[in-house]
């Protein structure tokens, strides 16, 4: 089950304390913040109103973002970076030699 963000969550604040988080850190933050709206929910007043539903606030999702590390370090993610640009190099070398090599006959003499 998905719960709502209460309209006071501050995106845009979120997305800078979030940087260099994966998807998957995303998806984890946001989670722990369900269940901690969860948890808030049912220590509440408010667990007498069977209407009313846990909400994930500004406040609590800070709190989470605040104990949230993104899971590659900068160093990993350089390394990473690293071996994709050597694939993209790979690749333009090979379309390049393609290219050179287009319309020209080979011969076994």
């Amino acid at each position: 089950m998905q719960l709502p963000l209460a309209n006071d969550v501050d995106i845009e604040t979120i997305a800078g304390m979030t940087e260099g988080f994966s998807g998957a850190d995303l998806q984890a933050l946001l989670s722990d913040a369900q269940l901690a709206a969860v948890h808030e929910h049912l220590s509440s007043a408010d667990m007498g109103d069977p209407g009313k539903m846990p909400v994930i606030t500004d406040d609590l999702l800070k709190t989470t973002t605040s104990k949230a590390r993104p899971s590659i370090s900068e160093a990993e993610k350089q390394r990473l970076f690293g071996i994709y640009s050597q694939f993209l190099d790979s690749k333009r070398s090979v379309a390049s030699q393609s290219r050179d090599t287009k319309g020209k006959r080979a011969t076994l003499a």
